[in-house]
């Protein structure tokens, strides 16, 4: 084999993968191949757990040597006898002498950890002696290194050696490796492929089918090249050992060693040893958390080979699985998918196990829906009245709900409504899981149709708990005025329930409407209740009760609490993500692009933004497609201008006239009249405000948030020169915000009256802009700060204090590279100008007819605007530079100017002589 041969088997092969997030790695060898140069040998390890990349770098290297005129030579371990043959050459060449110029060459030796004992000889022996110019490469996984082979590379003392573990991709690697912009998906294999390249091309399939498919795991079909590289190191191991692999693949869960002896029909020592001799080749691994329990390394591996069996092998398993379990005492969950997947057990057991199982709130919904259809299959179809039919038909709607499966869930609910069903509790069960699927479908008016006629519906004090805790937020999401009435009678219905969770849920609840209507409550108090009672929940208890957090993230959002908001939102989309619960994903994610727009960081929003709208659209759901889409337009607004948002949010109204009134359409409708009234479509744009907010009560515009668009109003009417009306509007912004009493809503308010009274009182509103944007800036509101301070210097300029203004703008400034917004920008640069151009035509001096500066001053003056340095004015008035820099400061501040470009402009006005002598 020559020097330029790579062999099969090796790092060699076809075309080569996106190689992301291993830059470091990269420049490493670069700057090792150039120092091979002067002829040192030196040794490069990477070190990094199976699917990290290694065999993918190697091959990187190898390319990168080739178009450097390096000879490669390289092996994988695996194959003893290439690895022999490559050293042995090696070894040979290290006895040439002398060595020519450039000897530089690669070795490239994949999979060390498999090389054969008897090949370690040599690998000490080049340790010892490599030739000259040599740069050896290798790549092995710690678990599986023998000592023999380590104690090899030890032996080497004068070889230059530098060991690089690879550690796991970061979120937006994971992006980049799968093709997608980064964002939820990519986070979300991220943390299920534990930021492994292998495992992350696993998912990729499903992610790129969108977000959905991302949440539900594997895809049904895995890349070949994945379930190559898993099959090779299974058809590696000894006889005995795969069949204990293959057996123990039908536990997702992990298993014992006493499940596995029965899996494999062997006694206990037989098991040990095979199940030491897989750990040992770091197929399986010990759970941290459960000390005799055993997990394959990694969820792919196991699919790879569960997918391998035959069907018939896979029922047996599975049957023995679920015997075992059950015998041993393990509670249904553990055991129901081997039943479900087993093929037997017709007898009624079955089905109640299944039904159990499926009804856990931790059990991921689509393996319930699966549980679930299987156990249908169970029961007799002509005997309706059983009454585990009725169980069964509420346990797969509410896993139907939970995997966004919406309008299914909605059909057999209906269809379970027309049943006769049992008692009061039944039915209103029934009626209330079919509003809240009307609510997440954005219908909230359907919903509360469904209710209102049954508020009164004999039932059980939780039953009735449920159904005025929806009828409260299907109520205030469609605008009716009894949502605070239900919302006000939680706290008792709770009492007579004596469940420590629904006083928590009704605290939830109340917040949320009170956001939305005047409950009479005190809000803060039981927004803080709220907040601590749902923190001190547990994941599973908030699994079975996933509209908690979305509720409350939702209220604090609203009531100005945005890092609690953020909080909630994120703990809601673990539990979601994690038991499979796809319906409030939308929810959730525009709640996060709603805050994380508030709080200026907008490439987060837009990214949230799109992935919101994602899942709204794969659910079928048009008005959280909508709400998604109004959100992301106001954080394109601040990066692109709102004329490329105003085309975004009226994508969002395309189908809403054919909608009832719910808060979801009305939000968006008023984002998109406020954007193309920005935009600079101006024509009834009041008018069209005012009747998306419900007139002139604001009647579809939520609580918290009126006095931001009786603002709005406001300044829309001042700017059409109705000056009467734009006074109504700002006393009736004023009469929500002392109702609410939100700080960011009163220096929205705020910012509103310093706008309407720059021109005629321009100080009053540059301390009212000042006041705002200092509330801004304790809130975290950065967009909202900047443009309470451009209001600031714009009332500046107007009262002719333009050093101040010039503050104000530097400010403003820094705040637009900090959120990275070039309308920002824009209008600072815009402001600036108009500065500039002021204080040349009115310096406060000059505009009384005094001169405002001295013979000295003027020379000075009249050199820096024809373009002299401070040097060069200096030594044409024969004084020094720092004098001349103290009398630019005094004449900076006595014009008014900040600039030499403004010095100059006000010079050619004339509007400045000099004084008198120096």
């Amino acid at each position: 084999m020559t020097a330029t041969e790579e062999p099969a088997g090796g790092p060699a092969g076809g075309p080569l993968e996106p190689l992301v997030g291993r830059n470091c790695a990269v420049d490493l060898f670069d700057r090792a191949l150039a120092g091979a140069g002067d002829g040192q040998p030196a040794l490069l390890e990477f070190v990094g757990d199976p699917g990290s990349g290694k065999t993918r770098l190697l091959r990187e290297f190898g390319a990168r040597a080739r178009r450097a005129g390096v000879p490669v030579l390289a092996a994988a371990g695996r194959h003893g006898d290439q690895v022999e043959r490559v050293l042995s050459e090696l070894l040979e060449a290290a006895g040439d002498a002398p060595p020519r110029p450039d000897a530089r060459r690669l070795l490239l030796l994949d999979d060390l950890h498999a090389v054969p004992a008897e090949v370690a000889p040599l690998l000490a022996r080049l340790a010892q002696a490599p030739p000259a110019g040599l740069l050896w490469v290798t790549a092995y996984r710690p678990r599986q290194m023998p000592c023999r082979t380590t104690a090899a590379l030890a032996a080497g003392v004068h070889l230059s050696r530098r060991s690089v573990t690879l550690t796991p991709l970061d979120p937006s690697s994971v992006a980049a490796l799968l093709g997608l912009p980064d964002g939820r998906a990519g986070q979300r294999v991220h943390a299920l492929s534990g930021g492994l390249p292998r495992y992350v091309l696993a998912y990729r399939p499903g992610a790129l089918d969108g977000p959905v498919a991302a949440l539900r795991g594997l895809p049904t079909e895995l890349p070949v090249d994945v379930t190559a590289a898993v099959q090779l190191d299974v058809d590696a191991l000894p006889g005995e050992q795969r069949e204990m692999l293959e057996a123990v693949s039908v536990c997702p869960d992990g298993f014992e060693p006493t499940l596995a002896a029965a899996l494999t029909a062997r006694s206990t020592e037989a098991t040990s040893d095979l199940l030491d001799a897989l750990v040992a080749a770091d197929l399986l691994r010990t759970d941290p958390g459960h000390a005799p329990t055993l997990r394959f390394r990694h969820e792919v591996d196991r699919t790879v080979v569960y997918r391998s069996l035959s069907p018939g092998r896979r029922r047996r398993l599975h049957t023995t699985a679920a015997t075992v379990l059950r015998d041993l005492g393990y509670p249904v969950t553990r055991y129901a998918e081997h039943l479900s997947a087993s093929g037997q057990c017709a007898e009624p057991a079955t089905v109640d196990t299944l039904i159990e199982a499926a009804e856990s709130a931790s059990v991921p919904r689509l393996d319930a829906i699966r549980w679930l259809t299987n156990a249908r299959r169970l029961l007799p179809a002509a005997d309706a009245a059983d009454p585990r039919h009725t169980r069964l038909d509420f346990a797969m709607a509410d896993a139907l709900v939970g995997a966004g499966q919406l309008r299914q869930a909605r059909d057999l609910l209906q269809e379970l409504a027309g049943r006769p069903l049992a008692d009061g509790d039944q039915r209103v069960r029934a009626l209330v899981a079919r509003a809240r699927v009307e609510r997440l479908l954005g219908r909230p008016s359907d919903g509360y149709a469904l209710l209102a006629p049954r508020l009164d519906e004999p039932a059980g004090p939780r039953a009735r708990f449920a159904l005025a805790a929806e009828a409260a937020v299907t109520g205030v999401l469609c605008g009716t005025a009894d949502a605070a009435r239900h919302a006000r009678h939680l706290d008792r219905l709770a009492a007579e329930a004596d469940d420590p969770v629904l006083g928590t849920t009704a605290a939830v609840v109340q917040s949320f409407v009170a956001a939305h209507a005047d409950c009479g409550l005190r809000v803060d108090a039981t927004l803080d209740r709220a907040g601590s009672e749902v923190d001190a929940l547990a994941d599973a208890d908030l699994a079975r009760h996933p509209d908690l957090l979305a509720l409350l993230g939702w209220a604090e959002y609203l009531h100005e609490r945005e890092r609690c908001a953020l909080h909630h939102f994120d703990r809601a989309l673990e539990v979601c993500c994690r038991a499979g619960l796809v319906a409030l994903i939308p929810w959730l994610l525009i709640g996060r692009c709603a805050v994380t727009g508030r709080l200026g960081n907008l490439e987060r929003a837009l990214v949230e933004g799109e992935d919101a709208e994602e899942v709204a659209v794969a659910m079928g759901v048009d008005p959280l497609v909508g709400l998604a889409r109004a959100y992301r337009a106001i954080a394109v607004a601040w990066r692109s201008g709102p004329a490329a948002a105003r085309q975004l949010a009226e994508t969002a109204l395309l189908d809403a006239a054919g909608r009832r009134a719910n808060w979801y359409d009305g939000l968006s409708q008023r984002v998109t009249t406020r954007l193309r009234y920005l935009a600079g479509d101006r024509a009834g744009a009041a008018s069209a405000l005012r009747r998306a907010c419900g007139g002139d009560d604001l009647d579809q515009v939520e609580l918290s948030s009126r006095p931001c668009w009786a603002s709005a109003l406001a300044e829309m009417s001042h700017k059409a020169g109705r000056r009467e009306e734009a006074a109504r509007w700002l006393e009736v912004a004023e009469r929500y915000a002392g109702q609410v009493r939100l700080r960011g809503q009163g220096a929205l308010v705020r910012v509103a009256r310093a706008r309407l009274s720059l021109d005629a009182q321009p100080r009053q509103a540059a301390e009212l802009a000042a006041v705002a944007a200092d509330t801004f800036a304790t809130l975290g509101w950065r967009l909202e700060e900047a443009s309470a301070r451009l209001v600031r210097a714009r009332a500046l300029c107007l009262a002719r204090e333009w050093a101040a203004a010039e503050v104000e703008l530097a400010e403003t400034r820094r705040i637009a590279e900090l959120v990275d917004s070039p309308p920002l920008r824009r209008a600072v640069a815009v402001e600036q100008s108009r500065a500039a151009g002021a204080a040349g035509r009115l310096p406060d001096a000059a505009a009384g007819g005094e001169l405002t500066l001295t013979r000295r001053e003027w020379d000075i003056a009249r050199l820096v605007a024809a373009g002299a340095s401070n040097a060069e004015a200096a030594e044409q008035v024969y004084v020094t530079v720092k004098t001349v820099e103290a009398h630019l400061t005094r004449i900076f501040r006595k014009t008014g100017v900040s600039s030499r470009a403004g010095l100059a402009a006000l010079l050619a006005s004339g509007a400045v002589t000099p004084r008198g002598p120096n």
